[in-house]
């Protein structure tokens, strides 16, 4: 005859620890936020929208300027601040993501201003995600879990 042998006292302590773990998510939003930096850096190399479409190119007047300040040719890339400056928060509610640039939001939006410095900004989305980021996102999370319960269960 082959028995199994559940230890319930043993299995009740491993689930409290992973309850604990879970209410206490603070490692899985860092991850998360390290995560949406990577997808962003990657954003700002393709020059493309959440969706996967082509940011709008920079007028002629703009690209010239560029040009003459031996700057590239890289869309919202004059001095790199926005996209070398993205970052996150995170605490055991949650992550935040995003720019404190001031003009983040005239790049995320455009500007419908008529002169003047900023007018006439088409809007060239950067920041957000799309169903293969809130994919990689969910796995990264289900791997974080993972892990949790196999280091509490000692596999």
């Amino acid at each position: 005859m082959i028995k199994i042998t559940l230890n319930e006292t043993q299995a009740a302590i491993q689930l409290k620890q992973i309850a604990a773990q879970l209410e206490q998510p603070r490692k899985l939003y860092g991850l998360l936020g390290e995560s949406l930096k990577k997808i962003h850096n990657q954003r700002f190399k393709d020059q493309k929208d959440p969706d996967g479409n082509a940011w709008q190119a920079v007028s002629p007047r703009y690209a010239a300027y560029k040009a003459k300040h031996k700057k590239g040719n890289q869309i919202l890339k004059f001095h790199g601040a926005l996209s070398q400056r993205t970052a996150y928060n995170y605490d055991d509610r949650g992550v935040e993501f995003g720019s404190s640039m001031k003009y983040a939001p005239v790049h995320q939006n455009g500007s419908r201003k008529k002169s003047g410095r900023g007018s006439g900004i088409p809007q060239r989305k950067w920041l957000g995600i799309n169903k293969e980021n809130e994919q990689l996102l969910l796995e990264k999370s289900r791997q974080h879990l993972q892990n949790v319960i196999n280091k509490i269960t000692g596999r």
